[in-house]
């Protein structure tokens, strides 16, 4: 190439510079519960750090799953939209976007059975849309906490095996339930399912 053609290039290209990711730092981040933190706090005993690390652990999955369940709330916003048509669609959305998740599913439902959509509504995927919103909830409301159990003699060898388990606790019913990497997997497709579910839906009865 010649000198003005590298000129030239020189001239098109684009430096690229990702502001978001600007931490330089290697030290490892990890969620502490608040029983961790008041434990520092009074500097009544040291922090139990696998703990800590399963915590961390668990709970970037559950948040990958309550990010992923969050685009749901975009499509849907966008089907009250389609079998609405307001006037005032901006306006409109703007007052969607102060909805929960739930509130615009109820929305949608009650649109589609009011509205004469007899077909697209005993399609709608309801099922897997109330599911995925309901884990959601329960991941978001829920607080992780270690259980160990009782050491119990070891099956058909010497010694003992004690159990340890995590558990969501949802902070509305203090209900609690047993919570694993391999379930929190299960949900992260669950969510994506879903999405794929009414975007199909939607481009099948409303596009």
């Amino acid at each position: 190439m010649d000198e003005n053609s590298i000129r030239t290039l020189e001239e098109m290209s684009v430096e690229v510079v990702e502001v978001s990711f600007d931490d330089e730092s290697d030290e490892p981040l990890n969620v502490f519960s608040d029983y961790d933190l008041l434990l520092t706090f009074h500097d009544a005993a040291d922090l139990d750090w696998e703990e800590v690390a399963e915590r961390s652990a668990l709970d970037e999955r559950r948040g990958l799953v309550i990010t992923q369940s969050t685009v749901l709330e975009d499509l849907l916003g966008d089907v009250i939209l389609q079998l609405e048509r307001p006037g005032d669609p901006e306006g409109r959305q703007r007052e969607i976007d102060q909805w929960m998740i739930g509130k615009r599913l109820t929305r949608v439902e009650s649109l589609l059975s009011s509205g004469g959509y007899l077909e697209a509504s005993s399609s709608f995927p309801r099922e897997t849309l109330w599911a995925a919103v309901r884990r959601r909830n329960e991941l978001a409301h829920g607080s992780t906490i270690r259980v160990i159990g009782d050491a119990y003699p070891r099956p058909g060898a010497p010694g003992k095996t004690r159990r340890v388990e995590w558990q969501l606790v949802d902070r509305r019913t203090r209900e609690s339930r047993l919570i694993t990497m391999a379930g929190l997997r299960e949900d992260l497709y669950a969510a994506i399912a879903a999405y794929t579910d009414l975007l199909r839906w939607n481009s099948n009865y409303l596009v």
